[in-house]
């Protein structure tokens, strides 16, 4: 975590990486945010009579237009600046968060990426055919790896803190502990990922140097995999592809092949761990097979 030698801004983001479980990926985001009001001439980072709706709105709207910030990225921005405001409101340096008079810009809603049938069967090949070569800890955890996020449809980061005591391979779940929304959630595996789980700790058990590792994916000198890590994978694998592949886009289409197999909507979520059903349904809109399947069986316009 970033530190910025200001007691505001480091206590703010220590308070979200502890208490609140932040992901890596949020605090960068907050650290960004950060970087950008440093160096704003209107606003001070240490002069709280600066901290007004009509300068935190400039602010946002000129940030918008230098940098073709897209709707959703102008709100990641805005809810960030209202938790911190949030917060500094809650330690007695604001009477009042100046981001509440700040609207929301309207989003387009953009269907997930996911992989059509024939993607996913390339995929599949091109991993059983380059993590295929002998015993290798990379090739059996890369191949492991794939497939957990194939068949689980957990996200990157849940898959980075995955600890040796999460898999239970006995019962056929493995457990997300706290990541988000602080709360542990099960997530059950199929047949073929326990002996792909089991290959792969058989391998690992090999290696006495990782004995004292507890992360279940470990990187080749035995720490915990970083975001670096995963995407030197990713786009090792895209070379040997047809298509752009990202890592949620896997969990996207675990989620959708639930929706063509009639899975219910809020297991699906539960599944997920999305915290409205709201964002579920949208992948409702994703299976269009169906529809296909069900209008091939009219006369249109008889």
């Amino acid at each position: 975590m970033k530190k910025y030698w200001n007691r505001i801004l480091d206590d703010f983001l220590l308070e979200k990486q502890v208490n609140e479980w932040l992901s890596f990926k949020s605090l960068e985001s907050y650290c960004s945010l950060f970087n950008f009001l440093i160096k704003d001439e209107i606003i001070k980072i240490t002069d709280f009579p600066t901290y007004t709706t009509a300068n935190f709105r400039s602010f946002l709207w000129n940030l918008f237009l230098d940098r073709k910030w897209s709707s959703s990225t102008y709100n990641t921005y805005r809810k960030n600046l209202k938790v911190f405001c949030k917060y500094l409101v809650r330690e007695w340096y604001l009477e009042k968060n100046p981001i509440d008079e700040i609207t929301k810009r309207k989003e387009e809603k953009k269907l997930p990426k996911t992989l059509t049938k024939q993607q996913v069967q390339e995929l599949l090949a091109v991993i059983n055919t380059i993590y295929d070569k002998g015993d290798k800890y990379i090739n059996v955890r890369n191949q492991t790896m794939f497939h957990l996020l194939l068949y689980t449809g957990i996200r990157k980061s849940e898959l980075m803190n995955l600890k040796i005591w999460d898999i239970n391979v006995d019962e056929w779940y493995l457990k997300i502990r706290r990541w988000k929304w602080a709360k542990d959630r099960m997530v059950p595996l199929l047949w073929h990922l326990k002996l792909k789980i089991n290959k792969y700790l058989r391998n690992r058990l090999k290696l006495k140097i990782c004995e004292n590792q507890n992360y279940l994916f470990c990187s080749r000198r035995w720490y915990q995999l970083s975001n670096r890590d995963m995407r030197k994978i990713i786009e090792n694998m895209r070379y040997y592809l047809t298509f752009h592949l990202t890592w949620h886009m896997l969990r996207h289409t675990f989620a959708t092949e639930l929706v063509r197999n009639n899975f219910d909507i809020y297991n699906i979520s539960q599944l997920l761990w999305h915290s409205k059903i709201e964002t579920t349904k949208i992948y409702l809109s994703v299976d269009t097979h169906k529809i296909a399947q069900q209008m091939s069986r009219i006369q249109m316009f008889a």
